[in-house]
Formats: C-alpha cells, sequence, structure tokens
C-alpha cells in the first residue's frame, strides 16, 4: 500500500480554542507543533464500499471554509455534524485513476463532496430521496463511515488535499474536454452561487445586492448574470482589484469601502435615517440581497439596505453572529438560507448546471479567480494568503498538484 502527502486537520478544544484567540495575530501557531494543520505522509485510502473511485487531484481549490475552521471561526454547533482528523479540500478537480476498468478512468472529474445515503450505502433518506442531498438526514450518523456532511471534513473521506482520495460514483461529474482546468476547478463554489440564485432568481426589473467580492461573491454576480436577465446587479466589493472583477463579470455598479450605506442611497435613492442608538437605517433598499460574506457586518449591512417585503439570501458561511434582527419582522423580510447543491427546480443537478455555465463565452472570464497556486508542501503560505486582509489576498486560490510536490 503506497503513502502520499496530505494536509491534515486535527480537532481538539485547546487547538480550536489557540486558532480562535491567536490565528490571526500569531498565524504559526495554526501549523505549528500545537496547531491544527500538518502536511503528513498517510496510507493510500481504502474504498469504504462498493462504487466508489480511486481520484488523483489535479487542482483543489482552498475555500474560506477551510480558513475558517482552521482558524477557530466556525459555529461549534455544526461540530456533530462533522469527523475528524481529515485531510480537507473539496473543491476538487481529478483525474479517475482507478479502479481498472472504471468507465470514467483517465478522464477528469469534478466532485460533490456532499457526503449521502448513496455514499454512504443505505437506502436513501427523504431527503436524498427528492435530490436534496445537502440535507442528507444521516449526516451525523455513528454508523458505516461516521458523521460527515462533506468530503474533506470527514475522517474516512479524504479531501483534496492530498495526492489520493475517493469519491464514490454519485458525486462525479465529467469535465467537458474543452473546459479549461482552471474553470473547472470553480465548479463546486459557482454550484454555491447557482443554487443560492436558483433558489431566487431576481425578476426582470429588480434592483439586486451583492455583499461581498470574494470568490462566492463574484461567482454569484456571475450567476445572476447568466440566470437573472432584466435584473440589475450592484456589488460591495472590498478592494480595487474586485471591483474590476466585478465589472469584467457584468456588474451594473461595484462599490468600494463606501459600502452598503452608499450602494443603497446611489441605486435606489434611499433616505439615511439616524437612529437614537447604533448604526443608520435606510427608508427603502434593494428587492433582493444576497449576503456573500457571513459575518455579523455583511448581515447588519443586508438587513438594513433590503427593501420592506425583499428577499435576503444567506450565502455566506457564518459562525456565531450577534445581530440586530428587528427588521425581519419590522419590514416583514424574507430570509432565505442556502447550503451546497443538490436537485433543481427543473430536475437537474446543480453541478450539472454549473459545468454548462463555466462552459459558455460568458463565463470565460471567471478563469482569471484563480490569482494564487501552491504545492501541498506551500500550505503554510497559502493559509498566510488567506489570513492577509490587504489587496493582495488571494480572490481564489488552489493547491497545484499536475506537476506533483
Amino acid at each position: 500500500m503506497g503513502r502520499g502527502k496530505a494536509v491534515l486537520y486535527r480537532v481538539s478544544i485547546p487547538r480550536f480554542l489557540l486558532g480562535q484567540a491567536l490565528g490571526k495575530r500569531l498565524p504559526w501557531v495554526l501549523w505549528g507543533a500545537p496547531g491544527p494543520l500538518s502536511l503528513r505522509s498517510l496510507p493510500e485510502p481504502q474504498a469504504p464500499g462498493p462504487g466508489f473511485a480511486t481520484l488523483r487531484p489535479r487542482l483543489s481549490g482552498i475555500c474560506g471554509s477551510d480558513v475558517a475552521i482552521v482558524r477557530g471561526k466556525t459555529s461549534p454547533a455544526q461540530s456533530p455534524f462533522y469527523s475528524f482528523p481529515a485531510v480537507l479540500g473539496h473543491e476538487v478537480l481529478a483525474d479517475v485513476v482507478g479502479p481498472d476498468g472504471h468507465p470514467l478512468q483517465g478522464r477528469r472529474v469534478v466532485i460533490d463532496p456532499v457526503i449521502s445515503c448513496y455514499v454512504r450505502g443505505d437506502p436513501p433518506c427523504p431527503a436524498c430521496a427528492a435530490g436534496q442531498t445537502q440535507r442528507c438526514a444521516r449526516r451525523s450518523s455513528q454508523k458505516g463511515i461516521g458523521p460527515g456532511t462533506l468530503i474533506g471534513y470527514q475522517a474516512q473521506l479524504p479531501g483534496g488535499f492530498s495526492r489520493r482520495m475517493l469519491a464514490h460514483e454519485s458525486q462525479l461529474y465529467e469535465v467537458p474536454p474543452a473546459l479549461p482546468d482552471e474553470l473547472a476547478v470553480l465548479a463546486e463554489p459557482y454550484a454555491i452561487a447557482l443554487h443560492a440564485v436558483l433558489r431566487r432568481p431576481p425578476q426582470a426589473g429588480e434592483k439586486v445586492l451583492v455583499l461581498g467580492a470574494g470568490t462566492v461573491g463574484l461567482l454569484t454576480l456571475l450567476a445572476l448574470k447568466l440566470h437573472g436577465e432584466g435584473s440589475e446587479v450592484h456589488v460591495v466589493a472590498r478592494h480595487p482589484h474586485q471591483r474590476r472583477f466585478a465589472l469584467a463579470l457584468g456588474a451594473d455598479r461595484a462599490y468600494g469601502h463606501e459600502g452598503a450605506a452608499v450602494a443603497v442611497q446611489a441605486a435606489v435613492g434611499a433616505e439615511l435615517l439616524r437612529p437614537l442608538l447604533g448604526r443608520p437605517v435606510f427608508s427603502s433598499g434593494f428587492d433582493l440581497v444576497y449576503d456573500c460574506v457571513g459575518s455579523a457586518q455583511s448581515l447588519g449591512d443586508a438587513l438594513r439596505v433590503t427593501r420592506p417585503g425583499g428577499t435576503l439570501v444567506l450565502v455566506g458561511t457564518a459562525g456565531p453572529l450577534s445581530v440586530d434582527w428587528s427588521f425581519v419582522w419590522a419590514n416583514e423580510l424574507q430570509l432565505l438560507g442556502t447550503f451546497g447543491y443538490g436537485r433543481e427546480a427543473g430536475g437537474e443537478h446543480t453541478f450539472a448546471i454549473a459545468l454548462r455555465d463555466l462552459a459558455t463565452e460568458r463565463a470565460a472570464p471567471a478563469a482569471g479567480l484563480v490569482t494564487h497556486r501552491y504545492r501541498l508542501d506551500e500550505y503554510r503560505q497559502a493559509m498566510r494568503a488567506h489570513l492577509d486582509a490587504g489587496s493582495e489576498r488571494p480572490l481564489k486560490a488552489v493547491f497545484d498538484l499536475r506537476d506533483g510536490i
């Protein structure tokens, strides 16, 4: 049995608290001896049952949720749905290398990382039977492979920060030959954005705000432009290079540090109002807002700039937050949470639609999102880059495993 390098995440309450307290100011604690992250030589993974393929990752995207879990910024309430130690990485473009005779052997695939009843080899629960595998009722199951919502956060199914991994046949989507690697690796984060947009697509004439212009925010913009014909899309982007990218993807207007307050005044002519205490509120707002950040600041902004009767879609992964929720009842807002991907209203899986979208000419500029590439043994540099709050922070960083490590 061979061995290969992999970036392993180990969790414990002391490590979690250490990352939470010191990870930003002293990032070396995240990958030093006391920290949760390390590069290990691990045995080649063994399939837990029938229907699994062995994969060799080509590109593996580094997600904000990977950085958040290493820093201890995720909600402890979700811990029953994961198992550790785990090899991270759920945004994966890979080659199928086994078993011999597999119908996709030698082909490029992207992976739906959701661990469904089909992956576990169990009869489908009601959610899985309906194609909504992201809501699988067995995510916390102690039987079989054990708890896990996604590959990359599950002890028995290593993620893409590795030389070898496994995926069930139900998770594999073949990549069209003409689709470049740098676009194909965006399939998973684009599917996140696309699922959010398809759950509440904008109507013609609606004014839409995207809060945040990281990978998911920019891909939400792309999904809105491909599936929201006739809507007007505004984007709040913290850094100049994000604003430039948003405009290249078709944003009608992009705002910088002035943020949501200026956006709502410029786009809909909202009047700024001063309460007795606290942050300003507004007389009107956007018809539809997508919060692609998931921070207390962004959610507070989103609640303030959604018009009465409007819809706020939560796309960004959030930890525990302290937020003024009075806007929800006072303005009768529709609040929609989204997670993952699944069978959409038309019957197709989000990943199938995502690959088709990424192959269109309009999506071609999105390949420029991949701004940073690292070898596995450069995982420290990769994490350090994501902790940088400045303009040099990657739009999308990937581990590039095409030439080994």
